[in-house]
């Protein structure tokens, strides 16, 4: 009897499925832990609309006798417990809304699902097809939206979680952030179709110390939760240069053996990566960009490559630069030995009772030992000093030589040499005075000697004037006596007065000339006066009468 009733029960059913109608999707997937929403729209007769109908919810493939039913719309106490105040309809019946939303999902809600209006005993219908709920993992995750976040700037990052169920256990969105980072939070809710939005914005201004320090956007339900985890980018200037070899940290100078290689690392802190370069002496030497690391390699060291380098970081923030000094160590050269009045001599002349002052330089790191060494005995010296004065307060003779400057440091060696001449303080004026007093000589003997002949002179001219006006009766013989009693005069004052040993007359030559050359110009004087009447004692040459040649002057005095 009761199979017949649903019997026809079913028939009637099915001839008035031509107004009852509905529309549920086969199947549909939450995640445990959220809720869910089972799409459904129906129709029914139109002769129904005025009176009231109850909704009801069936977790089972049939309605069967103590089907479980998971809502009723007029009266939740026929719902199962596990179902009790979580279900709901989102929609309202009369407007032909019957979705159905399940809040807290868990894995037991799984299974069909089908609604079933109900206006009385005989007006009555079932909607299929069924839907079948799968529950899985919860999965879901919010979503942040980067921001551009520049250091002591503030600035919104913004996160959403999208869902299609507005259970009455709605999704809120909250922020893990750094303990120091803390800032305002504002959510909305926002609906586009059947999809709502949860939005969550959070102002901060992050420090260059947040770099890289991760930002959360969490989304909860009751029963589970997800998050989603953003690094910080902070955009920040360029800072904390380090200046590094490969065997010393963050220094300031470094020594290197000249021929050795240097490796010099120049690394910086920045985002975005810094535009690096290193200089010397003002001049780029190599660079790189988008790196905040950037090698300096000299294979060679020389002298040369002592100084300050500088290694400058830069990007669109600012700018940073750092410092550092290689020292090249190397042996002495170049070595120099100077005076104070003479650069880089060889040899140098001193007047003796001077002083002199020579000075040894050469270049070299470390510095050098200097020594001043002469015959081979050591002067003076310094340490660690590229400087060494020699001083000889009174210069002598016997500081006339050679003198050796050595120059050593650990690295090498080199020397010099200087020679110095003493020379005597009146060497001089000694030459000068000598050269002068010859001169006198000689002006004063010239002098004295023309004195005599002039004087002779004279005196002869006198004595051949008067024989000149007895010339007819004087001889030769007479004559010849007369010179002969001059030299007998001569010789005798020659003894008297003792000038020379010399026997023979001084003036000897002079006299016979004399007496020759008076007797002639006599006869001339007196055929010129009788012809032009000029005076015949005027001299044509003073000493035409002294012949010079024959006997050395100086050989009587």
């Amino acid at each position: 009897m009761i199979g017949k009733s649903y019997f026809l029960l079913s028939l009637l059913q099915v001839g008035l499925s031509q107004e009852w109608k509905g529309d549920t999707p086969r199947e549909v997937t939450a995640q445990e832990g959220s809720c869910v929403q089972i799409p459904c729209h129906y129709s029914y007769p139109s002769h129904l609309e005025s009176r009231p109908g109850a909704g009801v919810w069936f977790n089972n493939e049939n309605q069967i006798p103590e089907a479980p039913i998971a809502f009723h719309s007029k009266d939740h106490s026929h719902e199962i417990p596990r179902f009790r105040h979580r279900t709901r309809l989102s929609g309202d019946l009369k407007d032909g809304d019957c979705s159905l939303i399940i809040n807290n999902i868990s894995r037991e809600d799984a299974g069909p699902y089908f609604f079933r209006i109900e206006f009385d005993s005989r007006n009555s219908y079932n909607y299929y097809p069924l839907t079948q709920l799968h529950v899985s993992d919860f999965t879901d995750k919010p979503t942040i939206f980067p921001a551009e976040i520049i250091a002591g700037k503030r600035v919104d990052v913004r996160c959403t979680f999208n869902t299609t169920c507005n259970g009455t256990a709605a999704p809120v969105l909250t922020w893990d952030t750094p303990t120091d980072v803390p800032g305002p939070v504002s959510n909305t809710v926002t609906q586009h179709g059947v999809t709502l939005t949860y939005t969550s914005v959070l102002t901060l201004i992050a420090s260059v110390k947040h770099h890289g320090h991760t930002l959360s956007c969490r989304v909860r339900y009751p029963s589970v939760s997800s998050e989603r985890t953003l690094v910080l980018t902070v955009q920040y200037t360029p800072q904390n240069l380090s200046i590094t070899s490969l065997d010393m940290i963050n220094v300031s100078s470094i020594n290197i053996i000249e021929g050795n290689s240097a490796v010099i690392i120049c690394s910086v802190e920045s985002f975005p990566a810094s535009n690096l370069m290193w200089r010397h002496l003002n001049v780029p030497m190599n660079r790189t960009s988008s790196n905040n690391e950037l090698w300096l390699v000299i294979l060679h060291v020389t002298s040369r490559d002592t100084g300050d380098y500088q290694c400058v970081a830069e990007n669109e923030h600012g700018a940073v630069e750092g410092f550092i000094t290689i020292t090249v160590e190397y042996a002495p050269q170049n070595l120099s030995i100077t005076s104070l009045d003479m650069i880089n001599a060889s040899s140098i002349n001193i007047i003796e009772g001077n002083s002199a002052v020579i000075i040894c330089s050469v270049e070299s790191f470390p510095a050098s030992n200097l020594m001043w060494r002469h015959l081979n005995v050591s002067m003076n010296r310094t340490r660690s000093n590229n400087e060494l004065w020699l001083v000889i307060p009174h210069v002598t003779s016997r500081d006339t030589g050679d003198y050796q400057c050595m120059a050593e440091n650990e690295h090498g060696a080199v020397e010099g040499f200087i020679t110095i001449t003493a020379q005597w303080r009146d060497s001089n004026v000694w030459k000068a005075g000598l050269l002068a007093a010859g001169i006198c000589l000689s002006v004063g003997l010239s002098g004295f000697f023309i004195f005599k002949c002039v004087r002779k002179w004279s005196s002869t001219g006198r004595g051949h004037s008067a024989q000149a006006e007895r010339v007819g009766s004087s001889t030769s013989g007479e004559q010849s006596d007369k010179s002969w009693k001059r030299d007998d005069g001569k010789a005798g004052i020659k003894s008297n007065h003792r000038v020379d040993e010399y026997q023979g007359s001084v003036y000897e030559n002079c006299e016979r000339g004399w007496a020759l050359r008076n007797q002639k110009k006599d006869e001339k004087v007196l055929e010129m006066k009788s012809n032009r009447r000029v005076n015949p004692y005027t001299n044509d040459d003073l000493y035409a009468n002294c012949d010079l040649a024959d006997d050395s002057v100086y050989g009587n005095v």
